[in-house]
């Protein structure tokens, strides 16, 4: 048994105080926790590395954006792995401190991270409602399916986690439409750095195109070949396993 923190453990740079104790917060780590915060996804990269992610966001009435993260792996004088993350740029940009010694992928904190900001600037309230939303939305109501992808001219399997955090949220009217969103994380070791794709959406409420979508895709590796840089496709970049 363990006490979950809003951020887990192995992503210390951004660790906030965690909040009172529920039945939850004790409970075994969930599969879908597992995965996306204690799996290592780094250890299919050599200690120096970098890899190349396309952010892109899409919002009904604002223009689309298309950025760039940066994930760079060296080794500290310890013999030990420091990872850095250039995280998009300009007004876009998140600072975090470097993450000493990691095994699992510090995108996703950032990914996160930058969702919680932003989820804050939107609705106002406590950022740490939002962290810990996304925490027992892992631990309690994750769909974990098996899932391919494709990546460097080859089909790949992976393990796609889906959850909607605020789903359950009793006050819907404080939440403005978002209380639908859905978070997927899509994940394999066959591809370097454990991270295929990050993504958020939220639906509109008459189908049709989301009104909110955010992912970040994997590229490159550097010097290597990697995935389409190509327009994305949705839904068909990425399908159910059998």
């Amino acid at each position: 048994m363990m006490r979950r923190l809003l951020w887990p453990i192995p992503l210390l740079a951004a660790l906030v105080a965690a909040a009172p104790v529920t039945a939850a917060d004790t409970a075994p780590i969930s599969e879908a926790e597992r995965r996306v915060f204690e799996d290592a996804h780094l250890d299919n990269l050599p200690a120096t590395a970098s890899l190349h992610y396309r952010y892109r966001r899409t919002e009904a009435g604002q223009p689309e954006v298309d950025d760039e993260v940066v994930l760079n792996a060296r080794r500290d004088k310890g013999q030990g792995r420091v990872v850095q993350v250039d995280y998009l740029h300009g007004e876009r940009h998140l600072a975090l401190p470097d993450v000493e010694h990691p095994s699992s992928n510090p995108l996703i904190l950032y990914f996160l991270e930058a969702d919680v900001r932003d989820m804050h600037r939107r609705l106002g309230g406590q950022e740490n409602y939002f962290r810990r939303r996304i925490r027992l939305a892992l631990a309690e109501g994750a769909q974990v399916s098996n899932v391919v992808v494709s990546y460097a001219g080859k089909t790949l399997p992976a393990t796609r986690v889906e959850i909607r955090p605020y789903a359950a949220d009793a006050e819907q009217e404080r939440l403005r439409g978002m209380g639908g969103k859905t978070y997927r994380f899509t994940l394999s070791p066959q591809v370097p750095g454990g991270v295929y794709e990050l993504s958020t959406q939220v639906a509109a409420a008459a189908g049709g195109q989301p009104l909110i979508e955010e992912v970040v895709t994997l590229r490159s590796e550097a010097g290597g070949k990697g995935g389409d840089e190509g327009p994305r496709q949705a839904p068909g970049y990425m399908t159910e396993g059998k």
